[in-house]
């Protein structure tokens, strides 16, 4: 998408490259990183000290609450204490199977009786009823006309059988559930404790005293919770007994009791809707396990007052520091744009008019220099450049004035034509074979070739070297057919097979040969040219290697000729700039066994696809110094 003939991304580039933005950017992200950072330092602070209280709070509340809750069992068991301080009531219990009838009513009536008065005497709070049972299960005695189970329901009950267990000490339960026998409505939990003569542990009495949730429901309204907490009252069994949400049948989360296994403890779990914070405290006397949870939200409210200041202070310091940055920005900037406009007039020509110097400061420097610049540049273009070009001009009109590469091999065509005439057949190939090479030279501007081209130019040279070396030097080419239409670039094959010819065979005494390969070895094009002629040295080969390395960076330096290895050089100088790091080149050679010049280049970047499955082709061994 274009605006105004330029694209938009362009625009935002440019945009974000001002300097007046960079520094409007680096002010404010500066200014506005501080703030988060103090902003967020001070709000994790505050968090972590308003946390730390109300997890402490909560701690001692739980605590407090255990407390009352010890001491008003602690009166409730004294009151069912009462027929232990009275030993008629002890023998009454060991005599009752033997007693009739009439002994038993007055029995029952003088346990009544007790039991009235102590629970009448002292107001007990939540109180609603007490029941009086013989060990079979049989009802002796009762504060009011409910009776809710038959004797064999209360033998076989789980408090029964629990309080029994406990042996004299007072056992505290919650409502009834799941073992056959029920509670009264409005019955929140209930105590019992086992009264018998240590002398007949077989023979007792079991009292039950059921009470509702008014004791709960005043620890429940303690002025220092919030809101959303809730107060759990869980028994030894972590059933629960009370729940300050009103919601009596709804148990906790088991995650959360899982995590009540000490005797007090805080941590935080998920909740259904939110995080929330959960204390307890298991009491030593009756195993029951205070329990407040209180979510989150309520521990963190308070600290939406500072995160509201917080962001509220970052808005206006943003503010504040938007207009001074635009002020600094522009004493900044302008300065600059008048500059970088005066060197867009230069751009274009004009030297007429010097930068303003009003400051004195860097950029009123940068500006007094630039104008001692201008002038020397100036200076520079008249009296250095134009003579340049001058001299440029003379040059160029004596290279053009040198021999023309097509008179050359237009006379090498006559050459050849003379020897035919005279049947000179040996200087006609040779002339041919020349002029092949100089049209091929001269031919177009192309930097790019097929490999069949490259090999078609050296079996032209290989044609002016059969003359002089006769039979001494053969050359074979083996490569795959599918490649011969491979683009490389020209002149690539004619250096190395030059470099062997005269640095590898010509050295050596009797015949040699010269191979040339190519072939595709997954996604690369592998061209080689390698000789069984003289060798290099390893010093001489480490040398090589190294200068090849160099010659990019080195272009100033002049090699001659006869250093050898000038040819290797020219090719890999050549791939190296087109390929870079995708190029594989590798010069191997060992002395007296000959030199081996390997070329590995990306296929894909040429527009090659490699294919399978194709036979390679190979051409025929031909020898130096054969004649047709």
């Amino acid at each position: 998408m274009k605006t105004g003939g330029k694209p938009i991304a362009g625009k935002i580039r440019d945009f974000f490259s001002r300097i007046r933005t960079v520094l409007l950017f680096s002010y404010s992200v500066t200014i506005l990183l501080s703030i988060a950072i103090v902003g967020t330092v001070s709000f994790s602070i505050s968090s972590s000290t308003i946390k730390d209280r109300v997890e402490s709070a909560n701690l001692q509340i739980v605590r407090q609450i255990e407390n009352n809750l010890n001491n008003d069992f602690r009166s409730k068991r004294n009151l069912l204490l009462a027929p232990y301080y009275d030993q008629e009531y002890i023998d009454g219990i060991n005599a009752y199977p033997e007693m009739t009838d009439q002994e038993k009513f007055r029995y029952q009536q003088k346990l009544e009786n007790l039991f009235l008065k102590s629970f009448n005497a002292t107001p007990i709070r939540g109180f609603i009823r007490f029941q009086i049972y013989y060990r079979t299960g049989e009802l002796l005695a009762a504060s009011d006309d409910y009776k809710p189970w038959t004797p064999v329901q209360v033998r076989n009950s789980d408090w029964f059988l629990r309080t029994a267990a406990k042996d004299g000490e007072v056992y505290f339960n919650g409502p009834s559930s799941g073992d056959g026998t029920t509670d009264a409505a409005d019955t929140a939990y209930s105590s019992s404790i086992l009264i018998r003569d240590f002398s007949s542990p077989e023979r007792f009495i079991v009292v039950r005293v059921e009470y509702g949730d008014d004791l709960f429901r005043a620890i429940g309204q303690n002025d220092d919770l919030s809101a959303g907490s809730r107060i759990l009252v869980l028994d030894e069994r972590n059933a629960l007994v009370y729940d300050s949400s009103g919601a009596a049948v709804r148990m906790p989360d088991e995650r959360l009791l899982n995590r009540l296994d000490g005797a007090e403890g805080k941590f935080w779990t998920e909740g259904e809707t939110d995080e929330q914070f959960v204390s307890y405290i298991a009491s030593a006397s009756t195993g029951w396990k205070v329990v407040l949870v209180t979510p989150r939200r309520d521990i963190v409210g308070p600290l939406d007052n500072i995160k509201t200041t917080v962001i509220a202070t970052a808005l206006l310091a943003f503010a504040l520091t938007f207009m001074i940055s635009v002020l600094f920005g522009r004493r900044i900037t302008q300065p600059i744009l008048a500059l970088y406009k005066n060197v867009n007039r230069i751009k274009r020509g004009d030297f007429s008019e010097r930068a303003p110097v009003k400051r004195n400061d860097e950029i009123g420097l940068i500006a007094a220099n630039f104008n001692a610049m201008q002038d020397e540049l100036q200076q520079l273009i008249e009296h250095k450049y134009v003579n340049q070009i001058k001299l440029r001009e003379v040059e160029l009109a004596m290279l053009y004035s040198q021999i023309n590469p097509h008179f050359l091999y237009n006379t090498l065509d006559i050459i050849r034509a003379m020897a035919d005439y005279h049947k000179v057949e040996e200087i006609g190939e040779m002339a041919q074979a020349l002029a092949d090479m100089f049209r091929y030279n001269t031919r177009g501007r192309d930097e790019v070739v097929t490999l069949q081209e490259e090999l078609d130019q050296i079996e032209a040279y290989m044609k002016i070297q059969s003359i002089r070396f006769e039979d001494k030097i053969a050359w074979e080419v083996d490569v795959e057919e599918r490649l011969y239409n491979f683009p490389i670039l020209k002149m690539t094959l004619q250096p190395l097979v030059e470099n062997a010819v005269f640095h590898g065979l010509e050295r050596k005494r009797g015949k040699g040969t010269i191979r040339i390969s190519a072939a595709a070895e997954g996604d690369r094009f592998v061209l080689s040219v390698s000789d069984d002629g003289v060798g290099m040295s390893e010093g001489r080969l480490a040398e090589l290697r190294a200068k090849l390395k160099q010659s990019l960076h080195r272009e100033e330096e002049v090699v001659s000729v006869a250093e050898g290895g000038i040819g290797i050089r020219n090719v890999y100088s050549r791939y190296a700039i087109r390929f870079g790091d995708r190029l594989a080149f590798a010069v191997d050679s060992r002395k007296g066994t000959g030199t081996l010049v390997t070329i590995g280049l990306p296929a894909e970047d040429a527009g090659f696809a490699v294919r399978t499955g194709i036979e390679k082709k190979s051409r025929n061994v031909q020898q130096i110094g054969s004649k047709s």
